[in-house]
């Protein structure tokens, strides 16, 4: 006989079905690169909110869960190896909640980017499967639609691209309250 190390495992099982979804709307990328391959970027996330399969508003644990794992917390560095110097914030713009990660890297593969050598053109895959990100506009090349790349020539140093993350979700809930909520209250406790 087996038995579950979790004593509840439907009550478990309930709780992750019921956990929502930090998303965005769009994602901007802004690439600085140096001659070394290493650089700068800039990850705007722009209208973060919260999806869930049901209208139950969850919206308050996942701004929780923004500011606790990736604001304030490493997240982003864990999941995205090979950049430093993070530094990270939440604003409003255009009415919506956007998030900005601002990132040193020394290595393309930090970024995403490919180089295959010193003559080829940079390349970034735009139709990973694994990805709900679909390319909007770029200021590079786009490859034919059977080959899903964009492509910088090798002499470019700055490298832009937006992406919009789809999603077949039907509930969605904005964070930019909680932000406001969360702003005030911080601004309220440094004056004290």
């Amino acid at each position: 006989m087996i038995r579950s190390s979790t004593p509840y495992p439907i009550l478990l099982l309930l709780i992750i079905l019921q956990t929502g979804c930090l998303t965005v709307e769009n994602k901007e990328y802004r690439i600085k690169l140096r001659n070394d391959q290493s650089g700068d970027a800039t990850i705007r996330f722009i209208n973060i909110h919260s999806e869930s399969e049901d209208s139950a508003d969850i919206s308050s644990d996942d701004f929780r869960q923004l500011i606790e794992f990736y604001l304030e917390g490493n997240q982003f560095e864990t999941d995205n190896p090979g950049i430093q110097n993070v530094r990270k914030k939440l604003y409003e713009s255009a009415g919506v909640l956007t998030g900005e990660v601002t990132f040193s890297f020394d290595s393309l593969a930090a970024v995403r980017l490919f180089k295959f050598d010193r003559s080829s053109p940079y390349m970034y895959l735009t139709g990973n499967p694994l990805s709900r990100e679909q390319l909007v506009e770029s200021n590079g090349t786009r490859g034919p639609e059977w080959m899903p790349v964009v492509f910088w020539s090798g002499e470019v140093t700055d490298i832009y691209f937006k992406t919009r993350v789809v999603s077949e979700v039907s509930f969605r809930q904005s964070l930019l309250k909680n932000f406001q909520g969360w702003q005030a209250t911080e601004h309220s406790q440094k004056k004290q």
